[in-house]
């Protein structure tokens, strides 16, 4: 039986792969795979969902699958479809992906559609439609929509984000969630949609999006790196990563989006390598990558201080 195909998108930073986490955490009640795309050439969301377990995953980088990479997504469906049989295939689309050119991939193939879920935060609501009109081409397009980050803003923040929500997507129920805790139950779905939403092609170009990669092999000086993710330019809107401080014999998952940083420890089970990487996207992100590489090496411990962590580094494996 082909499996059914649930679509899940959202802005840079609003929490796909946070809810995806979630539900594989709290379990699907049937047999899942994931497809997982990234803008930029290197991925990071699919490790991510790898360490939670579970199922087959295939990772798909360097453009989104709605227009540049379509045909590779077509490829890792039917290699997932021999691997593991999976009776729902969730594809967590880039923060950038325009959901039209998704929902023809899955039709002109004669892939089973279901839902369109997409994920709004609800602290930067605003800062994702004003960033991109792909913001809101993502929330109209949805059958399902997911108010993410509910735990940090208060009832009116709620209110105005549900009520902003609403104007765009008036058929769609929303479900505040945080975490991404939602029942899994409700995300599955057919489409509520009679009609899909019109092509847009080369809206990457429009948009004036693009990405970089940083890395380095010298652990850094936490301190410094905030204040480094601190001073980002503001046409930098997301950055995500793994880095390893000198504080700590452990690596941090590194997730900024339009401002806030957040860093959450976490344990590998093989040394990492590099050390340090970081996707940092935004408006003419790659322009600033000179200087922005410049802002973050400048962050690496001090001789001595590395050498001696470097030890105490190998000796965990």
């Amino acid at each position: 039986m082909t499996p059914r195909i649930t679509i899940v998108t959202g802005f840079l930073g609003s929490g796909k792969t946070t809810l995806l986490r979630a539900l594989l955490e709290r379990g699907a009640g049937r047999r899942l795979a994931l497809v997982v795309n990234e803008i930029g050439q290197t991925g990071f969301d699919g490790p991510t969902l790898g360490r939670v377990g579970g199922p087959p995953l295939v990772e798909l980088t360097g453009g989104c699958i709605c227009c540049a990479a379509g045909s590779d997504f077509l490829v890792a469906v039917e290699e997932l479809i021999a691997l593991a049989d999976p009776e729902q295939i969730v594809v967590e689309t880039t923060g950038l992906a325009e959901p039209g050119g998704m929902i023809r991939q899955a039709r002109a193939a004669g892939l089973p559609l279901d839902a369109v879920v997409a994920v709004a935060a609800a602290d930067g609501l605003a800062a994702a439609l004003a960033a991109s009109p792909v913001a809101a081409w993502q929330l109209r397009a949805a059958d399902i929509l997911v108010l993410s980050k509910a735990d940090l803003v208060g009832p009116t923040e709620i209110a105005v984000a549900q009520a902003r929500l609403r104007v765009l997507n008036p058929r769609a129920p929303i479900i505040p969630a945080v975490c991404g805790a939602v029942d899994p139950q409700m995300l599955f779905g057919p489409r509520l949609s009679v009609t899909d939403p019109p092509a847009v092609p080369g809206h990457l170009g429009r948009d004036g999006f693009d990405s970089f990669v940083w890395a380095s092999d010298t652990p850094l000086r936490r301190a410094a790196l905030v204040a480094a993710m601190g001073a980002l330019p503001p046409q930098i809107y997301r950055a995500k990563g793994v880095v390893h401080c000198g504080d700590a014999p452990w690596p941090d998952e590194v997730h900024y989006v339009g401002g806030r940083l957040e860093l959450t420890a976490f344990r590998l089970h093989t040394p990492a390598r590099p050390l340090n990487r970081l996707a940092l996207i935004g408006a003419g992100a790659a322009e600033a990558r000179e200087m922005i590489s410049a802002l973050l090496d400048s962050c690496a411990e001090e001789s001595e201080r590395a050498t001696a962590w470097a030890v105490r580094y190998r000796e965990l494996f």
